[in-house]
């Protein structure tokens, strides 16, 4: 692996697309990483194009131990020249030519850059006052809506509709995050009330606004703390409005198309008539360019006009990913139907605009429209003097969300592979985000200059460096490189990756994972018979992130700068950070083994919340939200005391302990959101919760393989943990397989002083693939590790790394060499009567193993790329056993279990009852 340059030589940038896009109407963010000891809080830094300073501003994302910027944040203007590339490095930065600046009142904040000027309310519903360019109040009144249901939609059962309520967002606190000159960020937060329901679903949404735009760009997150039997949210959004002044049909509305393509009518027909208007009134009308005067008309037209029909409301739908309609009726509002065939399409890009051809008019758009179907986009009154704009992220012509479990009874863990009861299914504390701008213009824009402003709009361009300069600071824990082709072995393997990649990203598409709760996610194991995910059973439907496959995706892109990869990630890490994990509630800090319904599993896991694997996230985007998500992650400490994962399996842990845990992922896990923490902030008090922990498994006999499937007592008041006695050896199976092992080889390259720890951390590097013999030799009794034995690879080839030792990294490439797990038949085409629709399939694949053996293979080729073979036992195109790293299969499970069956495991020792025995080795799987 390659050093990192000098931060003076700085860093070059360039678009996550290869090209610069047509615009950043809301500006753009991104993060860099430093080397340690280079760039301190008080060096400026700056960015340029072709040897022109670009305006900058900065801020630290995270820190080296010794105060020095570990990453920083950076914002370009929206009026910034683009250009395909940038270069970041220590220097002055450039002063916009049209600063962000920010006033403050009693009652509000008002942010202004050139002639554009957003003020927002302190207090009430109305979040939004107005927004104006040049002036003019062209958005007034942003309010944001949500409408809740008292029960589900089920009209065959013949029973009165569900009573639909109101509510509006209310505020509750605004700060100014960031008061520019390039950007400037504010925060609200606060609560839904109205219709007579009490205050739920806290929110937080922000506003960015950037020097010299003409838009903004809000997030939204709320978080469901409703009771899921009698609130059903049937809509949410926010709401403006607009002025109208031109003539009605010199008045527009718009939509965009995914394609490209645009939906464009006047609110005043005059083409399509029985007279004809002519060439030179209906061309410009069509174009969104204002008409002739009147006079100049054909009389037979002029002198009806105002007889034609005035078309005030639209409606575009997207209610499946593959599916929207446009809808629009007259001014006669309620007292007319609606012309359902105004539209249709398969995806639109979630962009609108609504306006006069020479007053203006308001620009709007929602991302990921399409893939997080429902949505909708509405236009209300266009025929009058104000419109009524409302951005749907979840439509109210779609069915009322459901938020019970989609079943009564449990199904187990034997067959089912389903965690149930205590707790029951509960959706409280998980939560849900959307994004949209709105931006404001002086004329009707263009049909082409639309389709540019929905690409940047609906999909926010992004600013990278090379995956050479990733690898080269060694991030995340920073074993893997970029692609190697050194030996025929290394690029069958580099395929083998790529493909697979391929096949994930055309199985996303294929399958259709989009939906308001489901975008973002994959499926855990595939059911061959049906040729279809096995989403309709317990514990093998959704994967919620199951063995770091968000983080498999980081990597993939980290090392190869694929763009597709990366928004891929990006809505990956967005789903598992908000959906899977619970914010607040009895569960806050801990997230949802994966299930049928993503929060619908009883077993209740630090790991599936953790920060660890948001990092990549957070740093590369800077996104606020995603800070405050991690943050969240903090509560886990003490939800972890109530909610012991070991809690079916064992008794009550000892007064000393007084919770219990497992040392990995448990403990890692908790380690892992105190490592983040302690690196935004510098603050040593998360390092101390570190270290504490460290000293405690670093004076255990059996070091990490201490306790019945690594568990132990855990105190979250001090951080300690208590070794519970007795002669427990073994590990459990999925220790350091959910970062843990990538948090830890990134922390003992920080932490040098806890000698004792990083013994026994290379201890179970070297020994968990090691031989019987090499564990008698260490611990006095040989042990089953657990399996696993090609995840785990990538730690022994790490210890290799570390002690120097060639034997040993050459051990991991044979486990890698000959390892079949995870190694697939090539994509089969299947079709017929046997599927739905034609598709495409890799026979018995599972998500487990296409991240976790990936994430070896990467680690085992950046540490080890010398003992690449010419060519791989398992090659490319060999057929997998069909055998996943899962419990579907009785022989596979006792082998990842216990290993050998001579090698009887304290378990076993300890608890003698077989149906105790089988429930930890069936529970433990978590």
């Amino acid at each position: 692996m390659s050093q990192p340059p000098p931060a003076s030589d700085g860093v070059d940038l360039k678009w996550l697309d290869g090209k610069a896009p047509p615009g950043i109407p809301s500006g753009t963010a991104f993060g860099v990483p430093w080397t340690q000891g280079q760039i301190d809080a008080t060096t400026a830094i700056g960015i340029s194009a072709g040897g022109k300073g670009v305006p900058l501003q900065s801020w630290p994302l995270a820190f080296w131990p010794d105060g020095t910027l570990k990453w920083t944040g950076h914002a370009l203007a929206s009026d910034t020249t683009l250009t395909d590339s940038f270069h970041l490095a220590p220097g002055v930065p450039t002063e916009p030519t049209n600063p962000v600046s920010i006033s403050q009142s009693n009652s509000g904040i008002t942010v202004a850059t050139g002639s554009f000027q957003v003020k927002f309310n302190k207090s009430g519903t109305t979040l939004i006052d107005s927004i104006s360019l040049g002036g003019k109040q062209q958005v007034k009144g942003g309010k944001l809506v949500l409408h809740v249901q008292n029960g589900p939609d089920e009209p065959e059962l013949g029973l009165a509709a569900p009573k639909v309520s109101v509510t509006q967002g209310t505020v509750e606190s605004v700060t100014v995050e960031q008061k520019g000159p390039v950007r400037a960020v504010i925060k609200v937060t606060g609560k839904y009330t109205g219709g007579g329901h009490a205050a739920f679903l806290p929110f937080t949404v922000r506003f960015y606004i950037s020097a010299g735009a003409t838009a903004i760009r809000l997030v939204h997150f709320f978080i469901y703390d409703g009771d899921q039997f009698k609130d059903f949210i049937k809509a949410i959004g926010i709401t403006f409005t607009t002025p109208l002044s031109d003539e009605l049909y010199n008045r527009h509305v718009r939509f965009v198309t995914a394609a490209g393509g645009i939906w464009g009518e006047p609110i005043r027909v005059l083409s399509g008539l029985r007279r004809d208007a002519t060439a030179a009134v209906l061309t410009p009308q069509f174009n969104g360019q204002a008409t002739p005067d009147i006079s100049t008309w054909p009389t037979t037209v002029s002198s009806e006009v105002d007889q034609l029909a005035v078309w005030s409301d639209y409606t575009l739908d997207q209610l499946s990913s593959e599916h929207f309609t446009i809808a629009k009726r007259t001014n006669a509002g309620r007292n007319a139907s609606w012309l359902g065939n105004a539209g249709f399409g398969t995806r639109a890009a979630g962009l609108g605009y609504v306006g006069g051809a020479t007053s203006g008019g308001v620009v709007f758009g929602l991302k990921d429209f399409w893939q997080t179907a429902p949505s909708g986009l509405d236009i209300r009154g266009a025929g009058t003097n104000t419109a009524t704009v409302t951005i749907w992220a979840y439509s109210p012509r779609a069915p009322a969300l459901d938020m019970r479990h989609y079943d009564t009874v449990p199904h187990g863990l034997d067959l089912a592979y389903e965690d149930v009861g205590n707790p029951d299914p509960t959706p409280i504390g998980i939560g849900r985000s959307y994004e949209a701008t709105i931006q404001v213009v002086s004329a009707s824009p263009s049909r082409a200059n639309l389709a540019q402003l929905a690409s940047v709009h609906t999909n926010i361009p992004q600013l990278v460096a090379s995956p050479q300069f990733y690898a080269s600071h060694k991030l995340f824990g920073g074993r893997w490189n970029v692609p190697d082709s050194s030996t025929s072995g290394a690029r069958a393997i580099e395929k083998r990756k790529s493909d697979l990649l391929d096949f994930y990203l055309l199985d996303i598409n294929q399958r259709q994972f989009y939906g308001f709760w489901d975008y973002g996610d994959v499926m855990h194991t595939y059911d061959q018979t049906r040729h279809t995910w096995r989403y309709d059973v317990g514990g093998f439907a959704w994967d919620n992130g199951e063995l770091s496959t968000d983080l498999w995706l980081w990597m993939s892109f980290l090392r190869t700068g694929r763009a597709d990869v990366f928004r891929t990630a990006h809505a990956m890490t967005r789903h598992l950070s908000e959906v899977d994990s619970h914010h607040t509630g009895p569960f806050a800090g801990l997230g949802s083994r994966h299930n049928v319904n993503h929060w619908g599993d009883g077993a209740k896991e630090a790991r599936v919340a953790g920060s660890t694997l948001r990092r990549p996230f957070f740093y590369l985007t800077t996104d606020e939200l995603m800070g405050d998500l991690m943050d969240l992650t903090l509560a886990a400490d003490q939800t972890i005391m109530t909610w012991d994962p070991l809690r079916k399996v064992f008794p009550p842990p000892p007064p000393e302990g007084p919770g219990r845990l497992r040392i990995g992922p448990d403990w890692t896990t908790l380690a892992g959101n105190w490592f983040t923490k302690w690196e935004r902030t510098n603050d040593e008090k998360w390092l101390t919760r570190i270290k504490t922990g460290m000293k405690d498994i670093g004076g255990f006999k059996f070091g990490l393989f201490t306790g019945n499937g690594a568990a132990v007592g855990w105190n979250a008041d001090t951080a300690h943990l208590v070794d519970e006695g007795g002669e427990g050896l073994g590990s459990y199976h999925l220790t350091m397989i959910f970062g843990g092992g990538e948090l830890l080889m990134e922390a003992m390259d920080l932490i040098t002083d806890e000698p004792e720890f990083d013994a026994a951390w290379l201890d179970f590097c070297k020994l968990y693939n090691a031989s019987n013999a090499d564990k008698t030799a260490r611990y006095g009794k040989s042990f089953s590790s657990g399996g696993f034995t090609q995840y785990y690879a990538k730690l022994q080839a790490y210890a290799g790394q570390r002690l120097n030792d060639t034997n040993i990294k050459q051990a991991a490439w044979n486990f890698i060499n000959t390892n079949t797990v995870g190694v697939w038949a090539p994509v089969a085409d299947i079709g017929g009567t046997d599927v739905v629709n034609p598709i495409k399939e890799i026979p018995n694949l599972a998500t487990n193993d296409a991240g976790q053996l990936s994430l070896s293979e990467y680690a085992v080729l950046a540490i080890a790329p010398e003992l690449a073979p010419n060519s791989l036992t398992s090659a490319a195109g060999d057929v997998d056993t069909g055998m996943s790293s899962e419990w579907d299969r009785s022989t596979v499970g006792t082998a990842h279990e216990h290993g050998d069956k001579a090698e009887t495991s304290s378990v076993d020792s300890e608890f003698a009852s077989s149906t105790v025995r089988r429930s930890w080795r069936r529970w433990a799987c978590f």
